[in-house]
């Protein structure tokens, strides 16, 4: 029944119905064409990969400590693409952004760090599912926002070359003292075991002390690795940190084992027990002395190797000038605004103009005739309204 009442209004009232309704839609068409465009533009940088260092140009396990020293360490929940998310929208690369593209005159601001909050309006950065880092930025026109978002990958990827090259340069420099240190003592225990053979003529030991004092040495040279890594680990994290105290325990248990490596308290299942079948403390004589400084002098000649490839390692990546970023897509100026949209505005104000002419007129019809209970609510109103206004009148005549 309604759906027939509605019809006969909308039959009724046709003409005014389509003319109001398109002169709205006109109006809002006009209106479309006078607003300001925004523009956007995207692009998208590909998760960072795990990073290998230069490990593979010198060996398996050199350079590992260098590309330790220059890695971020990261909270248990996050993922690098939440740390490029955060570096993208930190001040640091804004601000960067802002002078390359001289945007406090672009954006008519009043100061730098205006201009840097009006960018970080105008900007938006998504992690995908997928780990993908989606830059988005809005401009008045398509070039800006092009280069507002290749900006902000380009800035990104300078202050990460930053950081490397400085920890890497802080890992270098760690790793001077230390070799300087080691240098030392190399050179101390060669002049001993030097002097020592010249006072007792030329001594050689037997195959046995030989292998025992090589083991020996290949242990302490990993022990000193491990001592290293603990020291950039308490440089970088807090002392209860869990790599930390892992770090910690494994130093002690190496220590632990060494020592017992060197009074010959090996079991008969560990795997270095087929190494050393003779303990030092039974090598006889001018042996012994002969074995302990021969046995320090290569174990400082491993230590100072291990050192000297990760130094060079440290030195190649704090000159390292590689692109940090991987860009899967550049953001290119696009032909269309993504605000105002023409036709959805168009649309949308001629179906709200039609609802709205068609409600006005079924409301109309509805007040006219009393025998419908909206009739007969707005004539009770009426009625009211009308004996106010003569109680009124009367009251003004008294």
């Amino acid at each position: 029944m309604w759906a027939i009442s509605l019809l006969v209004v909308i039959k009724k009232h046709r003409k005014a119905i389509l003319i109001n309704a398109l002169a709205l839609t006109l109006l809002a068409a006009a209106v479309s064409f006078i607003l300001p465009k925004i523009y956007s533009a995207q692009t998208t940088i590909l998760p960072p990969e795990t990073e290998s260092g230069l490990s593979g140009l010198v060996g398996t396990s050199t350079g590992i400590l260098a590309q330790a020293a220059t890695t971020f360490n990261l909270p248990l929940m996050a993922t690098p693409s939440d740390l490029y998310a955060s570096m993208l929208q930190s001040e640091t690369v804004l601000t960067r952004v802002v002078d390359s593209l001289d945007l406090t005159n672009k954006y008519d601001a009043a100061s730098k760090w205006a201009a840097v909050s009006k960018l970080r309006d105008n900007i938006k950065v998504e992690v995908r599912p997928d780990g993908i880092v989606s830059i988005r930025a809005n401009a008045d026109n398509p070039e800006l926002a092009a280069d507002i978002a290749n900006s902000m990958v380009h800035a990104l990827d300078v202050i990460k070359r930053e950081i490397r090259s400085s920890k890497g340069r802080e890992f270098r420099q760690f790793l001077e003292t230390r070799i300087s240190t080691v240098d030392s003592s190399l050179n101390v225990a060669s002049n001993d075991l030097r002097k020592f053979q010249e006072q007792h003529g030329a001594i050689a030991i037997d195959v046995q002390a030989e292998e025992m004092i090589s083991t020996i040495a290949d242990q302490a040279s990993k022990l000193t690795e491990a001592e290293i890594e603990l020291e950039i680990l308490r440089h970088q994290l807090s002392h209860d940190h869990p790599k930390v105290v892992a770090q910690r325990i494994r130093v002690e248990e190496m220590r632990r084992a060494l020592q017992r490596l060197e009074k010959g308290e090996v079991d008969a299942d560990d795997s270095l027990a087929l190494k050393v079948e003779l303990p030092l403390s039974q090598v006889p004589g001018l042996n012994l002395k002969l074995a302990v400084l021969t046995r320090n002098v290569k174990v400082y000649e491993k230590t100072y190797e291990v050192l000297l490839q990760e130094y060079e390692m440290a030195r190649l990546q704090e000159k390292r000038d590689t692109p940090t970023i991987t860009v899967l897509d550049r953001a290119r100026p696009v032909k269309s605004p993504t605000w105002p949209s023409k036709r959805v505005i168009v649309v949308t104000v001629f179906i709200l103009s039609l609802l709205a002419t068609i409600t006005y007129f079924v409301a109309l019809d509805a007040a006219a005739d009393e025998s419908q209970p909206f009739g007969k609510f707005l004539k009770s109103v009426r009625d009211v309204l009308h004996s106010r206004s003569e109680k009124t009148g009367h009251s003004e005549q008294d």
